[in-house]
């Protein structure tokens, strides 16, 4: 989730591949465009896709090492109705342990074992 100062609240990031461009350009791109900081793809791991509140998960997911954290429970500041994403928490910390092993680690009070 990023905070979006405009809207006053957390929010769901959304992005797409545009025709021609590759996923991991996609990923630096939409990376770029919802957090503000400049990524390098490291690898990318096939993991299919998903149909997210009628937004697409891309179809591929860059694997790196990262820090991250997540929510144990949705803030309460978001700009959104929660209840269609309550279930995205459980859902990201299930991701997260899947990818593990392949290297991708995350630490942080939230982050799931």
């Amino acid at each position: 989730m990023v905070y979006n100062p405009r809207r006053r609240g957390w929010e769901m990031p959304g992005g797409h591949t545009e025709p021609g461009e590759t996923a991991e350009a996609a990923a630096e791109r939409e990376f770029l465009e919802e957090a503000g900081y400049e990524v390098e793809i490291a690898a990318v791991t096939d993991i299919g896709y998903c149909d997210v509140c009628a937004g697409w998960l891309g179809d591929r997911v860059a694997e790196a090492e990262m820090t991250s954290d997540l929510f144990s429970e949705l803030p309460e500041d978001l700009s959104f109705e929660t209840d269609e994403y309550e279930w995205v928490i459980e859902w990201a910390q299930g991701v997260l342990r899947s990818l593990r092993p392949s290297g991708v680690r995350c630490n942080g009070p939230q982050a799931p074992e």
